[in-house]
């Protein structure tokens, strides 16, 4: 199936509105397992609008249209829908009603402009708007059916979520691609493109990178599971498996309270000023936490300060020339390092230390090795204690 994605409005062509309808969409649909082929934006000339939804309708088997449904001049969506379909526009008298209703809950009259937003194109099927006063539609033109929806975030959302996407579960029952995702950390996305992009993938699988420090998000998309998925998710994970965090979701204070499962943790933070007990303190309700503005610069000093805890404790010492200690202290075994971070943005370095922390717990309570070999951060020291 090929389906696409239309966002209308100058306001969003020139940049003075984002749009973030669109990607969420995107996601949506490929969570229920529809790939998005193709994403435009269009301005508000109806030339424009007339022409981009021809061109697409002879192609997509789905188009989402988003925006330009509002009661005013520069709304044209409806009226450009109507000229290619070659259909006149006709009152909708029951969402003309609705609307009334709502305005006459406000305590208001409806303005009269409003009423352009029941004049609908003749064999449309209303898509309901339960919030707003702008009601969508669905329409077959050519070879796709169109659906139409207002651009105010809320409102399309809620109309996505209990209506289209229903209705294309009713249409097409079995989405069929197929998205697995996976997040590494210590190494760069060039890195891993130098080592994944020269190997050999099926045709049908595309490998996707994005980076959102400090996390580099890895994804196999196919458009249905298959021997040859499987293939390629084992050829993919022999290559970033030490760099790998997490599969499918990332959120490594949850999996942490998961994996302490109610035992204590201790925390002692240093030069990241509260990162690591701001992400972990809503997770983990038995966590004991201190601030300590002279703890040790080097990994083997801090391994050493907290060896008198008889707890789980894990501490982050003071920072110097952008090298960060990291201690983990069991009761038993200890082990510490010194991380160089090679950005200068402060406020970074905090985040990456932190996590860089967090992975060290991770490994910990695996039973993996505690200490990580990154490529993006250069270990300066390192000390174990049996």
């Amino acid at each position: 199936m090929i389906i696409e994605i239309i966002t209308t409005g100058d306001e969003v062509l020139t940049g003075f509105t984002v749009d973030t309808n669109a990607s969420w969409l995107s996601l949506q649909l490929l969570e229920h397992g529809w790939q998005v082929r193709r994403r435009q934006t269009v301005g508000d000339r109806m030339d424009d609008l007339t022409q981009v939804l021809h061109e697409r309708s002879l192609i997509a088997d789905v188009i989402i249209f988003n925006g330009g449904l509002g009661p005013t001049s520069d709304d044209k969506t409806t009226d450009a829908v109507a000229q290619v379909a070659a259909v006149p526009l006709e009152l909708n008298n029951d969402w003309l009603a609705n609307m009334e209703q709502k305005f006459s809950h406000r305590g208001r009259a409806m303005p009269a402009s409003n009423r352009k937003q029941a004049m609908l194109p003749q064999g449309a099927t209303v898509v309901d708007n339960p919030i707003g006063t702008a009601c969508g539609f669905k329409l077959k033109i050519n070879n796709a059916l169109c659906y139409f929806t207002p651009g105010v975030p809320n409102e399309f959302k809620k109309m996505v979520n209990e209506q289209i996407i229903p209705d294309l579960h009713t249409l097409y029952p079995v989405g069929s691609a197929v998205v697995r995702r996976y997040f590494t950390f210590g190494i760069s996305e060039s890195s891993l493109s130098d080592m994944l992009d020269p190997l050999t993938w099926p045709a049908h699988i595309e490998l996707g990178y994005r980076s959102s420090m400090p996390i580099i998000e890895m994804k196999l998309i196919s458009q249905h599971a298959d021997a040859d998925f499987d293939l390629a998710e084992k050829q993919l994970l022999s290559v970033i498996s030490p760099y790998m965090v997490a599969s499918d979701y990332l959120d490594m204070p949850q999996r942490l309270a998961d994996l302490l499962d109610s035992s204590p943790l201790e925390i002692l933070e240093g030069s990241t000023c509260g990162e690591l007990l701001t992400e972990l303190a809503p997770v983990i309700p038995q966590l004991c936490a201190d601030y300590h503005s002279h703890l040790p610069e080097h990994a083997d000093e801090l391994l050493q300060h907290i060896q008198h805890h008889s707890r789980l404790t894990l501490a982050i010492g003071t920072a110097k020339e952008q090298r960060y200690p990291i201690a983990l202290w069991d009761g038993l075994h200890g082990w510490a390092q010194t991380l160089y971070v090679r950005t200068l943005d402060v406020t970074l370095q905090r985040r990456i230390i932190a996590f860089a922390a967090q992975d060290m717990l991770r490994r910990y309570l695996l039973k993996l090795p505690v200490l990580g070999d990154y490529q993006t951060l250069q270990q300066a020291e390192s000390s174990f204690r049996p």
